[in-house]
């Protein structure tokens, strides 16, 4: 019924989630609420580990997940992915931290972002991190003079801006030149950046990195950019220079429209490997790295919210729950649709309705003119596949405390992240004395 969550299932007229009743779930746990499947997530980590296994195969090379945890960096989840050989790819000297409390290897964690402060590069050279994905000739300088004031060598890959069209949103596109990532391969200035790595002493330059955005559901555009990449490396090579690790980032969409079939792992690839070894007389092929967040947790998440209000207008008839853009901002801020069930079933005739948050703004809506069953004041809505930039994105907005989180499976039910309180909302505040 709903394509992309597999543990999701209606039985009596009643939403369950890996087999748990979700207005039971809503009723213990209070709403607003997240739902994360932790059988969700196993299956589609193992998709990408079944999907590609032919590369390690084939190249005798080594194929590495590494979890975009801007997607998703409660603690429970990165531990699980962790725990199943996932990899991190980390943005922060927070999501660092977050990797390596998860017990996540270091040669296993790649460091990506455009403004890698002087404290996260030190932090990143004390773990001995597979690489950081260098986004600036600027910032190669501070990561060598860095590691040469600590007496190491850092390891370095190197973000190339493609210029493809990933033929997604704008605001989530990232590998057109008019982007603020990566280092421009058509101008020069990649190959110069690399060039001058290699006169560096306190740098090893192992790889080439690229990321052309988010939720891609064409597989063309991996086709390119692999494409570009190899060409790269190829390029690469007729300088001398080789490389070990190619890192193609992340970008493979969900299905948020249950009646839009999308690619798959499978399909991700077929595209990929066939791309890639298509360049195996050209040069030794390299280790793989992808980098998906997304397509690893966005299925397992459901937001639960409950119905406080019900009014009609002239034109519409608003659904008011206690889930709102400051739980989850996408709605909001890429206008992006979601699927939302109620979790009793009703019969009747289906309506068209609106359903919104409670914050003090017009752009807190979730969906808008949707059809849905009979809905009455008490009810638990279900918003799904929020389980990528749902909590990660979550604020404060209104004086709202961040939700409650559990995850799921098929033998219990456990509580992952706690409820801010009020108290949490002024926690870091500091008034000072002739205000008291």
């Amino acid at each position: 019924m709903f394509l992309g969550n597999d543990m999701i299932t209606i039985e009596n007229g009643r939403l369950k989630i890996d087999g748990h009743d979700a207005v039971e779930l809503a009723e213990k746990f209070g709403t607003p609420l997240y739902v994360m499947s932790e059988t969700q997530i196993k299956r589609n980590y193992e998709k990408y580990v079944d999907a590609f296994k032919i590369y390690e195969k084939e190249t005798g090379k080594e194929f590495i997940v590494a979890y975009a945890y801007k997607a998703n960096a409660n603690l429970a989840v990165t531990k699980l992915l962790s725990k199943l050989g996932c990899g991190a790819d980390v943005v922060s000297g927070g999501e660092l931290y977050i990797a390596k409390l998860s017990g996540v290897p270091s040669n296993k964690i790649v460091f990506n972002g455009n403004c890698k402060t002087k404290e996260e590069i030190i932090m990143g050279i004390e773990t001995n991190i597979r690489a950081f994905n260098v986004d600036s000739i600027s910032e190669l300088i501070l990561i060598n003079e860095t590691a040469k004031e600590m007496g190491e060598v850092a390891n370095v890959a190197f973000r190339i801006n493609p210029n493809v069209d990933p033929k997604t949103h704008p605001k989530i596109s990232t590998g057109l030149k008019k982007n603020k990532f990566g280092l421009d391969v058509e101008s020069g200035i990649a190959m110069k950046a690399i060039k001058m790595a290699l006169e560096m002493e306190n740098v090893n330059v192992v790889g080439v990195h690229c990321h052309i955005g988010s939720q891609l559901t064409d597989i063309s555009p991996f086709v390119e950019e692999t494409r570009k990449v190899m060409d790269f490396v190829v390029e690469l090579k007729k300088e001398g220079i080789e490389i070990e690790d190619v890192n193609l980032g992340g970008g493979l969409g969900v299905p948020y429209y249950k009646d839009k079939e999308i690619p798959t792992q499978y399909d991700l690839a077929d595209a990929i490997i066939n791309t890639m070894l298509e360049y195996q007389d050209k040069v030794e092929m390299p280790n793989l790295i992808l980098e998906p967040g997304r397509s690893l947790v966005a299925t397992a998440g459901v937001l639960l919210g409950k119905v406080h209000h019900i009014k009609e207008t002239p034109v519409a008839k608003w659904i008011m729950i206690d889930a709102g853009m400051n739980d989850m901002m996408r709605p909001a801020i890429y206008e992006a649709y979601h699927e939302i069930t109620p979790c009793v079933i009703r019969d009747g005739e289906k309506e068209k309705v609106n359903i919104a948050g409670g914050l003090c703004e017009s752009s807190d809506v979730m969906g808008k003119d949707r059809e849905l069953t009979p809905i009455e004041v008490g009810d638990v809505v279900a918003i799904l596949d929020v389980g990528a930039y749902g909590i990660s994105m979550a604020n404060n907005y209104n004086a709202r405390g961040r939700p409650r989180m559990v995850l799921t499976n098929e033998k219990g039910v456990y509580l992952i992240r706690e409820r801010e309180t009020y108290a949490d909302l002024i926690a870091k505040d500091i008034v000072p004395p002739h205000l008291l």
